[in-house]
């Protein structure tokens, strides 16, 4: 009687770790899904600044900057939902720097862009491929866009702008390339979870890194240190930081979230979800982190926002990791 209660129990446990690893499984899949989705997004904004900018050196007008501008925003906004993950395929990984150039902290985008326009050189992709990475983003088309929309009249600055459009492209058509494969498909369910935390908790410290470097100290903000200054879309960019690590957290009811709740852990998912919800719902208004950084009641939104993020961090960290028995290690910006 006692071996035979002792069978049942080991049975049921297989039973339980078998449908929890098949839960695991799927979130595997729907991760990866995800991550297709946001690069083939990503690579058709490219293609639409590539086209965007093509007319607008040929008829350079108002209307076609605003539009190329509007391209590039879209293009922007497509890559936050893949920024500062830093896991899943190396091959994506290595196209980081190349597709944006960040943090730049001694203005080399600008330096190296003046140096570019002041060859005689016809540049093209091609050319374009070895040179900085510096030269070969989404930072350097902010650059002519915003700061120096003069050098799109003459036909080196159009060349340049050509090139580093068309390298976007490639870095696009690349990311396609490198996601085809689910990275995560030959691990075991309990690694490609832990690696699916890392990745969130990766994010996550990549956005409060996007806010502590312009928020310097007390009194003394840094704001030529914020993403995406010339534009002023650096909150846009950073809600849409947000906004992509919720999508990740919940992937679409199959997520951490869902995985809590399976575990009985209801008011720690409740928590994380409603500290997400919150955090979007009283996002200022404005586009630009600098017009923040100006006031006080400014930068306290910008200590408000840092301190949500300490939280699901924390939450992640402390105590949903060790609720699903998850050994998250060190992530891409511990040292920093």
């Amino acid at each position: 009687m006692k071996k035979t209660m002792i069978a049942l129990g080991l049975m049921s446990l297989m039973t339980g770790l078998t449908g929890c690893n098949e839960n695991q499984e799927a979130v595997s899949a729907t991760i990866h899904q995800q991550h297709v989705k946001a690069v083939g997004a990503f690579t058709e904004a490219a293609r639409e600044l590539e086209s965007t900018v093509e007319t607008l050196c040929q008829a350079n007008t108002d209307d076609h900057l605003a539009a190329s501008r509007a391209a590039w925003q879209v293009l922007m906004q497509d890559w936050m939902v893949l920024q500062g993950r830093e896991k899943g395929s190396e091959a994506a990984l290595a196209l980081t720097w190349q597709i944006q150039f960040w943090p730049d902290k001694k203005d080399i985008t600008g330096r190296k862009m003046a140096q570019l326009l002041a060859q005689s050189t016809h540049w093209n992709a091609a050319l374009l491929a070895d040179q900085s990475v510096a030269v070969q983003g989404a930072g350097a088309m902010e650059w002519l866009l915003y700061a120096h929309p003069e050098q799109l009249k003459q036909p080196q600055g159009c060349e340049v702008a050509t090139a580093i459009s068309q390298r976007l492209t490639q870095s696009g058509e690349a990311l396609i390339e490198a996601w085809k494969a689910n990275p995560w498909q030959a691990m075991t369910p309990q690694l490609a979870l832990s690696e699916y935390v890392g990745a969130l908790t990766n994010q996550l410290d990549f956005a409060m890194k996007k806010l502590t470097l312009p928020m310097g100290k007390p009194g003394h903000p840094r704001p030529y240190q914020a993403e995406s200054w010339r534009s002023q879309t650096s909150m846009r960019n950073l809600k849409a930081n947000v906004q992509a690590m919720q999508s990740l957290y919940l992937a679409e009811g199959k997520g951490l979230d869902a995985l809590l709740r399976a575990q009985g852990e209801i008011a720690l998912a409740d928590r994380i979800a409603g500290e997400f919800d919150s955090l979007i719902a009283g996002w200022p208004q404005t586009a630009s982190m600098g017009a923040l950084l100006k006031t006080r009641d400014g930068y306290r939104d910008l200590i408000r926002i840092y301190n949500s993020l300490e939280y699901i961090r924390f939450a992640l960290h402390d105590e949903v990791s060790p609720a699903l028995g998850i050994v998250v290690g060190f992530n891409a910006t511990d040292g920093d």
